[in-house]
């Protein structure tokens, strides 16, 4: 998902190479070893020669015949502004790309002053704008602003619409609207589509959810009615601003048709598909989903191919982590740590992607370590104490990057924000995992931020989420009373599409009832949790209140130790049942319903006659656990292991830069 507004920088470069000068960089049938200067940009034979090869997107060769140039004449500067174009393009090296990009326009108006003459003047237009995008990669937005100033004092059209993005990122927000309405009243219709698109980001960071929705809609209105039609930016911004709303099936409709409109600079619509579907619970449809990110990130240009890596890394983690593989969400997140997205092209504040990686890391770390005392449970006491050990260090890392989210969150402004689903301070929360935060920061501080968030949201849809915050953190501080109102009213008012959060609600409800009324009250409303999402207890650290039913054998004996020590299971009198009784050479331990209907079956499978009985007894409980705590869904393994994490692209990038 991109969850954000994404100004279609993709226009704005064109903008370098079509709107400000004549024809567009890849343009089809360039003769890159032609020789043919364009009015306004002369220049020597291999000067032009390496330009052509630029515009044919030829830009490993562009870059050698650059390097070639500037070695033989240090002082030629279009040698160093097709270096600049090379570096930005072709190698994402934004920095490098800033260098030669300054170079070249320090020696051209050296040679032909700050106001050079029409007879060149086309490159200098090309030279002051491309100083602009690479300070804009590099999030250096007052220098951006500077250099639009320069082209703005040299040339016409002013730059008008594209000096909205800076201004909204550096949070001028009525100087951004009038950049846009400048650009809007151009009539121009590169300027009008940057401008609308750009009101739909300002809009959105500045809190105005009702403005953003209207300037998003608008801005896509526009963009069908052009003669390219809508690409994937115009409908995944306009699926933020549907979001935000709560109206999750046309985020939902929107982005689907993304996946089929033309492919933009930035905006996966596959990836915001795979978070929705996750949100949603639908396990099938994310994963589906989440194996086309890659092949569509592989298809952008070089330059723009890593910049929502992250993202892809926090939603593979966040689906990994819902299904119940912790490890393999584990090895992602902590690389997501300390690998943070550039965020020039993206709207939001880059504390939120940290503070969930770091979230989703916490909750990853923990079911490792519950996962690590499960798959010890029936063995040894040597074992156990391994495991238990093993844990402690999960947990402890765990804490850390609870912490961590916590110092990212430290503002309050940002604090109470992160409650507030769907809007710019939480665009990319998973509403599912916000509750992390009540054991991570404090029961009570979560319970008067998210007050402080609900007084400042006027969404009617959004109480729900925040009766499910403050009923976890009622849970945590122990008054049931209040957990178990605010819980049911959550649960009766949040829709399908928050089937996470939903369950997490119910499990929470479970647990209060259980505390306030007993076993036995509590296990329909447990029943109901594994029915929907029963990963959602291992996530939450709930045990499952069961009694047992064993056959007298000593294998069936040593399993029903083995749920006696696991922390999924608290044995006791009431509850659900778990029924361990001989089945072939082995034991078959199932969890059953208040009906005794089947919720989940440990089989025995094949058995190893070598094996000892603790290694059977437990093989029997790891496939308990399994089978009563995985989601209610088959999942392919194969389709699973696809996913493996490595975020590798599908295709060669270098085919771009080779022209393959």
């Amino acid at each position: 998902m991109t969850p954000t507004r994404v100004l279609l920088l993709s226009i704005a470069s064109g903008l370098t190479m079509a709107a400000l000068a004549s024809g567009g960089v890849g343009a089809q049938g360039i003769d890159p070893f032609a020789v043919q200067a364009e009015p306004g940009a002369p220049g020597e034979p291999d000067e032009l020669r390496a330009w052509q090869l630029v515009r044919a997107k030829k830009l490993v060769e562009a870059r050698e015949a650059g390097a070639e140039i500037v070695a033989e004449r240090p002082e030629s500067a279009l040698g160093h502004f097709v270096l600049a174009h090379a570096y930005h393009y072709g190698e994402a090296n934004f920095p490098r790309a800033l260098h030669h990009a300054k170079r070249a326009i320090e020696l051209f108006e050296a040679e032909h002053g700050e106001y050079p003459p029409d007879t060149v003047s086309l490159w200098h237009r090309r030279m002051l704008f491309e100083v602009a995008q690479a300070h804009g990669d590099l999030d250096h937005y007052q220098d951006q602003l500077a250099w639009f100033a320069r082209f703005d004092d040299a040339y016409d059209p002013d730059t008008a619409a594209a000096r909205a993005w800076p201004l909204m990122k550096l949070r001028r927000f009525d100087e951004a609207r009038q950049a846009a309405a400048e650009g809007l009243d151009t009539g121009q219709d590169y300027q009008i589509e940057i401008a609308l698109n750009a009101l739909c980001a300002i809009e959105f960071e500045a809190g105005d959810d009702d403005a953003s929705y209207a300037a998003c809609r608008r801005a896509l209105q526009h963009a069908k009615n052009s003669p390219g039609g809508a690409n994937a930016v115009d409908l995944t911004n306009f699926a933020e601003a549907a979001r935000a709303a709560f109206r999750l099936d046309e985020a939902e409709r929107t982005l689907l048709e993304a996946t089929e409109a033309s492919a933009a600079w930035y905006g996966n619509p596959w990836l915001e598909l795979g978070e929705l579907y996750t949100r949603g619970g639908r396990f099938a449809e994310a994963l589906q989903a989440l194996q086309k990110v890659q092949p569509y990130r592989a298809a952008r240009p070089p330059h723009v191919q890593d910049s929502d890596r992250n993202e892809s890394r926090r939603a593979l983690a966040s689906f990994y982590l819902a299904i119940g593989r912790f490890g393999d969400a584990r090895g992602i997140t902590e690389k997501a740590l300390v690998m943070p997205d550039r965020r020039s092209h993206n709207s939001r504040d880059p504390f939120q992607d940290r503070a969930v990686v770091a979230l989703v890391d916490r909750s990853a770390q923990r079911g490792m370590a519950s996962q690590a005392d499960e798959g010890a449970a029936a063995l040894g006491l040597w074992e156990r104490t391994k495991a238990f050990g093993n844990g402690l260090t999960l947990r402890f890392g765990g804490w850390m990057s609870g912490r961590q989210a916590v110092q990212l969150l430290a503002d309050e402004d940002r604090l109470v924000g992160t409650f507030q689903i769907g809007t710019s301070k939480a665009a990319i929360v998973p509403p599912w995992i916000v509750g992390e935060l009540v054991e991570v920061a404090g029961a009570a501080v979560v319970d008067e931020a998210a007050a402080r968030a609900r007084a400042g949201d006027a969404r009617a849809a959004s109480g729900a989420y925040y009766d499910a915050f403050q009923a976890e953190a009622a849970w945590r501080q122990g008054d049931e009373e209040r957990a178990l109102e605010l819980a049911e009213r959550a649960s009766g008012a949040l829709g399908d599409g928050e089937a996470l959060l939903r369950a997490r609600v119910d499990a929470i409800r479970a647990a209060a009832l259980r505390a306030r009324d007993g076993r036995e009250a509590s296990t329909a409303a447990f029943e109901r949790v594994l029915q929907h999402d029963p990963g959602v207890l291992r996530r939450l650290d709930i045990p499952l209140p069961v009694r047992i039913e064993a056959a007298g054998d000593s294998l069936s004996e040593a399993v029903a130790d083995g749920v006696g020590r696991s922390p999924r299971f608290d044995v006791g009198e009431g509850g659900l049942l778990v029924s361990i009784e001989p089945s072939g050479a082995g034991v078959r331990a199932c969890l059953l319903s208040t009906s005794r209907a089947v919720l989940g079956c440990g089989d025995p499978g094949t058995v190893d006659p070598t094996a000892s009985e603790e290694a059977r007894a437990q093989t029997t409980l790891d496939r308990l656990h399994q089978a009563a705590f995985a989601p209610r869904v088959d999942l392919s393994q194969a389709d699973i292991g696809s996913l493996d994490g490595s975020l590798r692209t599908v295709r060669d990038p270098m085919d771009t830069l080779l022209g393959r």
